[in-house]
């Protein structure tokens, strides 16, 4: 797929509520964004499907634990890293008794 950058100019406020919104449903700003642009459609703004509504609820929550996924799997990373260490300092200290 190709991507193309477009640059638009808002308030401070509308940038905040854009990134405020954003957080809420644990995507990114631009994911956001394309949600809301496909929304409107053919300019008529219709209330989603049900199985519309389902899918993007189901979205909203798939994106939100891939992003605690994410943030637990980055912890584990730091402990293990850190167990390295006290274990390599450890057989150093065991080595320099023997």
């Amino acid at each position: 797929m190709k991507s193309a950058r477009m640059t638009i100019l808002l308030t401070p406020e509308q940038k905040a509520a854009i990134h405020a919104r954003a957080r809420t449903l644990g995507v990114s700003t631009g994911e956001m964004v394309r949600r809301a642009v496909e929304s409107y459609g053919t300019g008529v703004q219709e209330p989603p499907s049900e199985s519309e509504a389902v899918l993007n609820a189901l979205a909203d929550e798939l994106f939100a634990a891939a992003k605690q996924a994410k943030s637990a799997l980055a912890a584990a990373s730091r402990d293990v890293q850190t167990t390295v260490k006290l274990l390599a300092k450890s057989r150093e200290a065991a080595n320099a008794r023997v």
